[in-house]
Parts: structure tokens; sequence; C-alpha cells
């Protein structure tokens, strides 16, 4: 099965993305329905600190030992935080896929 990266948020487009099966047409709604899915996923089903890591890591485009050293955590720590919650994330967005 073919696949492409979908873009979730266009400022944004090179740091979040989900993959999707290729469907042809404008998937800007699909977007923004996983945009909402995702962003209340992260509000509710990942830990303070998953969020913290993840957001730090994706959004403002810092290294895992910059994260580290900012949140005085080892970056072994940091990089543990932010694999359990792209696992979390990746489940809930799976499941909205369907």
């Amino acid at each position: 099965m073919r696949r492409e990266r979908v873009f979730l948020d266009e400022k944004n487009s090179d740091l979040i993305a989900y993959t999707r099966s290729l469907s042809g047409g404008d998937n800007r709604p699909e977007r923004e329905r996983m945009k909402r899915i995702l962003l209340r996923a992260m509000k509710h089903e990942l830990t303070e600190r998953q969020r913290d890591c993840l957001s730090k890591y994706y959004l403002e485009g810092l290294k895992m030992k910059d994260i580290a050293c900012e949140l005085h955590l080892s970056k072994s720590t940091v990089s543990r935080h932010i694999k359990s919650a792209e696992l979390k994330l990746r489940k809930v967005a799976s499941y909205y896929q369907r």
C-alpha cells in the first residue's frame, strides 16, 4: 500500500506530520480533524513531562541534550518521554484513521 506524509500545520509542516494512505483530493478537512484529535490527545493522554519534552523537541526544535539541561533530566530520560508520547499519539491517531 502506498502512503504519503500529511502535514497537520502549514507553519510547522516539517515538524508535525502523520502518514495516511493515498486517496487523492484535498486533505485539508482531514488534516484539521486530525490536528484537533492530536491536540486533544496531547492534553489528556500525555503526562505533563511527556507534553513538555514532545513540544520542545518538535515545536521548538530543541535538541534532546538541550531539553535535558533545561528540565534537569538525563538525555536518555528525555528520549524515553518523547518515544512514549509518540507511541501514545500514534495509537490515538491510528484509532481515528480507520
